[in-house]
């Protein structure tokens, strides 16, 4: 398992059994608009990049994470 699951599972005090692609603020409550904030925030200092304003807002699932970061050659 990659670093992203329990980072994103951390910051929504979920178990990271609970998390996988599809959560994000869709589809989970705990994901609300400062965890956003932390999430994105926990990504970069974890993984070492900083993301625009716009790859921020449009990271709103573990699946978009891993594809913002995979833009940046890193694999999540």
């Amino acid at each position: 398992m990659s670093e992203l699951i329990p980072l994103v599972a951390g910051i929504l005090r979920l178990p990271a059994d609970d998390v996988h692609e599809e959560t994000g603020t869709a589809t989970t409550d705990a994901w609300s608009s400062l965890r956003h904030v932390e999430i994105i925030a926990g990504v970069e200092k974890t993984y070492g990049v900083r993301l625009t304003p716009r790859e921020a807002r449009s990271c709103r699932s573990v699946r978009r994470l891993r594809e913002v970061l995979a833009t940046k050659g890193i694999a999540a």
